[in-house]
């Protein structure tokens, strides 16, 4: 008689759990609707209830016929196999349903399309979810890119034979996905969907793991290199070396204490008072100082937003001895060199006294 493979009762868990995940899916999808109205109609906190309440209970359930399961495996003559092999089955299915249809949607425009109102919306004001599907919707051919290899690899895992080289291939976009869902505050249902879908690419990929360890850790046999003992040395220097480039960089261009949006409360220019609508008169009316790291520097007239077409850019260097602001604007030399006087300086407010051309400016700028 052959001896049959026992697994451990995570595994039997598991399984159940996402069977019943996935019934639960597929039902959702049928009546969803109505039974969202349905409940809702009693209040949200009746289809949050039900919600919570169908989680506990697949738990519940999947706990229950697992331990039985894994009892009844301990005897001869059962057959978990067969049961193994179902299971997986719908998970792979269930998945390549998944993940499949977020590809379809990316090539059919329904995710990352493009919104016209964030055209008009300040990149400032945008939420999470507007800033990631404003960058990821900029490349059409992107999002088809990305969206034909969560199909391939969809088609992958419904054959056996392929279902590693599936998983491989979705796993790293489905990591990056749930990332992106967790930090950029995307809605809850698609942060715990992608959850799901990626445990369940893990499981796969750990069923596996017995194939996979000797490929990844496989002892590589070279020719013996003398001074071998420098190799420990020289790994570390090659880490090493990396942080440094960065960090000299970083202290070579230390964060500069005036970073930030400044407004510019009050103007005056050769003793007159710049209106406060005279910014629709000339680029050099300013209303923003936008100072930023790295020693870059632009001057605003729109109070509204940044209009770069009208803006004054420059690079800066700031000497703390004289309290002096060097400006060189985009086009100048250091010939060209505007010199701002700082003074009443505590972090939120300041004055500048400076000269730009033959105009005396005085500025009165607030910390936003």
């Amino acid at each position: 008689m052959t001896a049959t493979h026992r697994s451990y009762w995570f595994a039997k868990f598991f399984e159940c759990l996402y069977l019943l995940i996935a019934i639960y899916d597929c039902l959702m999808m049928m009546w969803g609707t109505l039974l969202y109205k349905l409940f809702t109609s009693f209040g949200n906190i009746s289809f949050a209830r039900l919600f919570t309440s169908i989680i506990i209970g697949m738990l519940i359930l999947s706990v229950i016929y697992s331990i039985y399961w894994n009892q009844k495996s301990k005897k001869e003559g059962f057959n978990s196999e067969i049961r193994h092999a179902f299971l997986r089955g719908v998970m792979r299915y269930f998945l390549a349903f998944q993940v499949s249809a977020y590809g379809f949607a990316k090539i059919l425009k329904t995710q990352f399309g493009h919104v016209y109102m964030r055209d008009n919306t300040p990149i400032g004001k945008l939420s999470g979810f507007d800033l990631t599907w404003n960058y990821f919707g900029h490349s059409y051919t992107f999002a088809v890119i990305l969206g034909l290899l969560q199909i391939g690899g969809s088609v992958m895992l419904l054959f056996r034979r392929t279902t590693l080289l599936g998983t491989c291939i979705l796993l790293p976009i489905m990591l990056n996905i749930v990332l992106i869902n967790a930090f950029y505050d995307i809605v809850a249902g698609a942060f715990m969907n992608s959850i799901i879908i990626t445990t369940g690419l893990l499981y796969l990929l750990l069923l596996r793991w017995p194939d996979i360890k000797p490929v990844l850790f496989k002892e590589v046999v070279i020719p013996p290199l003398k001074l071998s003992f420098a190799k420990p040395v020289l790994k570390l220097l090659v880490i090493g070396l990396a942080f440094y480039s960065i960090y000299r960089y970083v202290v070579a261009v230390p964060p500069s204490i005036f970073t930030g949006r400044w407004k510019i409360e009050h103007f005056t220019r050769n003793g007159k008072t710049v209106g406060e609508n005279e910014w629709m008169n000339g680029a050099q009316n300013w209303c923003y100082v936008y100072i930023e790291d790295g020693g870059r520097i632009a001057l605003c007239a729109n109070p509204y937003i940044f209009e770069a077409n009208r803006a004054w850019f420059g690079q800066y260097t700031y000497h703390a001895g004289k309290k002096t602001l060097n400006i060189v604007f985009d086009g100048g030399t250091k010939r060209d060199t505007t010199r701002v006087k700082i003074s009443n300086y505590n972090g939120k407010q300041m004055q500048w006294d400076t000269k730009v051309y033959d105009d005396t400016l005085k500025l009165k700028l607030v910390k936003e």
